[in-house]
């Protein structure tokens, strides 16, 4: 006789699949096959239904009722095989649920080598027509204003300034220019001050790191071939005539070796990324390494640092474009003017033509540590001079770049202090452009058009303008050339051609040391849009 356990697991509603052999083995006289046989059940019984039943066969059990138990195997049974013939019958699965297997022993190797499997692209891809996502090789379309210049729309995001940076640096060489700046904040506004941060933070030099990157891969895509220019011409137009850094240091590197190399045809244009010295460049590859071969050609990524230039057993410039990047203090800058200096001096000798690009070293940050020399020569030789940017920098035509200035108003009515924010913005072929933000929306919009690049002054005398606070700030309301640095000379020198208004807000200075020495700089190259 079955146990009464069994009975009550029926009545919880869970199958008894031995069923029918309970039924045959409670009375072996009994035709119960032959009754579960002829059972026609028009609907599914259901666990309620049989609850009763199980009841009653339980009390039985316990008054030592037999034949009773061995009626309700059989109609349990018969119950169960109709419920199944039902199930068929309507289209139903009839695969009872399977028991939850004992747990095993895992395979965390082959679970992750199967999970990788599945996420690796198959082979078979390319043949079926399935091409990679790629960036287009052009930013959002320009629009051209009154005068038919382009102008660029204001960027929205990372990877868009990045794509138009590196589209203009590359409009710029192939209208036969061999050296560029890219300059623009590596975080977002909220994040960062890129005016007046420390260029050594850990976050700033990894972004700088990650767009320079990105940058370079631009570079190594774009299909078009450099023009074809003569290195002593070249070399020429590059210098403006500025006498070397070191003349007699680069004499002597060129009679020890560097000879003529012969033209290679149908090779693939290869970048040097430079960074300040060996252990940012080694860091630089650990940390970003996913960064450096994520790419189809990783070998035509190179690095190297300031120094190498100086050591015995540097082979010479073998790549095609040189990117500089991550300069800590104004002290590198003569570490990027003797490398520049001594590439291009090799280069002309072999027959070749380098491209270097300066980027994201926040130059005006670093020109103005400049202003402090004087005082800390004495204690740190070679410290960077004015010469650095009326020698070096100037020669550098900008090819995109990006400045924030945030600023804040006292004025004698409500509301007393008002902040105003706005930008100056250039990506070559258009013109630089002012932008002031929106004071309700947050969006950019342009206000102002130059050819040349406006000063630090004239962005803030510009953006008081669109804001409505000319004549709180004490400017004259119909000349607005006076605004910027290239304004008429004053015809009383020594004396001060402002406003007694605008004195008082701003003090006697006008422009910043580098501003306005038109007569010191040997080329106006990082004026020009």
């Amino acid at each position: 006789m079955p146990s009464p356990e069994a009975f009550v697991l029926l009545g919880s509603g869970v199958r008894a699949p031995s069923a029918v052999a309970m039924a045959a083995a409670a009375s072996p006289g009994s035709k119960g096959p032959a009754l579960v046989g002829s059972a026609a059940v028009a609907a599914p019984p259901t666990a309620t239904a049989l609850a009763p039943a199980t009841a009653a066969a339980l009390a039985g059990s316990r008054l030592g009722g037999g034949p009773l138990l061995a009626s309700m195997a059989t109609a349990v049974a018969a119950a169960l095989l109709g419920r199944r013939r039902w199930r068929a019958a309507s289209g139903a699965s009839s695969v009872p649920r399977r028991a939850t297997a004992a747990p095993g022993k895992r395979s965390v190797a082959k679970e992750t080598l199967a999970r990788l499997r599945k996420r690796a692209p198959k082979k078979g891809d390319a043949k079926a027509g399935v091409t990679k996502k790629k960036m287009p090789p052009k930013p959002d379309p320009w629009e051209l204003d009154e005068e038919g210049r382009r102008i660029f729309p204001w960027p929205k995001s990372f990877a868009e300034i990045v794509q138009t940076a590196a589209y203009s640096t590359f409009e710029l060489f192939m209208q036969g220019e061999t050296r560029c700046e890219v300059d623009f904040p590596p975080l977002p506004l909220a994040d960062l001050d890129w005016n007046n941060c420390d260029m050594s933070e850990t976050r700033i030099v990894d972004s700088n790191i990650q767009h320079a990157i990105a940058f370079c891969k631009f570079i190594i895509k774009d299909g078009r071939k450099f023009p074809n220019l003569d290195a002593e011409e070249a070399f020429k137009n590059a210098t403006a005539g500025a006498t070397p850094q070191e003349p007699d240091k680069i004499k002597e590197l060129l009679d020890n070796r560097f000879k003529m190399r012969a033209k290679q045809v149908d090779v693939k244009r290869t970048v040097r990324v430079i960074f300040p010295n060996k252990p940012d460049m080694l860091r630089a590859r650990d940390i970003h390494y996913e960064k450096w071969k994520k790419m189809d050609r990783p070998e035509l990524l190179r690095r190297g640092y300031y120094n190498e230039v100086n050591e015995e057993n540097w082979p010479g410039p073998f790549e095609d474009v040189f990117v500089y990047i991550i300069p800590q203090e104004a002290g590198e800058l003569t570490k990027i003017r003797n490398y520049v200096e001594k590439a291009d001096a090799v280069a002309k000798k072999q027959g070749r033509v380098l491209r270097h690009v300066i980027f994201n070293a926040n130059l005006n940050k670093l020109r103005q540590d400049i202003k402090f020399y004087k005082a800390l020569t004495p204690f740190r030789p070679g410290l960077a001079t004015p010469a650095v940017h009326y020698d070096f920098l100037a020669t550098f035509r900008n090819s995109y770049f990006i400045r924030f200035g945030k600023y804040t108003m006292t004025v004698l009515r409500d509301p007393y202090n008002i902040d105003y924010v706005g930008a100056m913005y250039h990506a070559y072929p258009s013109p630089w452009q002012v932008f002031m933000q929106d004071q309700y929306d947050g969006a950019y919009r342009a206000v102002d058009v130059q050819d040349k690049r406006p000063s630090i002054s004239c962005l803030k005398r510009r953006l008081q303008r669109a804001f409505g606070l000319a004549q709180d700030a004490g400017l004259p309301l119909q000349d607005i050339t006076s605004d910027d640095v290239y304004k008429p000379a004053n015809p009383r020198p020594g004396t001060i051609n402002k406003r007694v208004e605008q004195v008082t807000r701003e003090g006697f200075g006008e422009f910043l040391w580098w501003e306005d020495d038109f007569a010191t700089e040997v080329s106006d190259k990082w004026r020009l849009a």
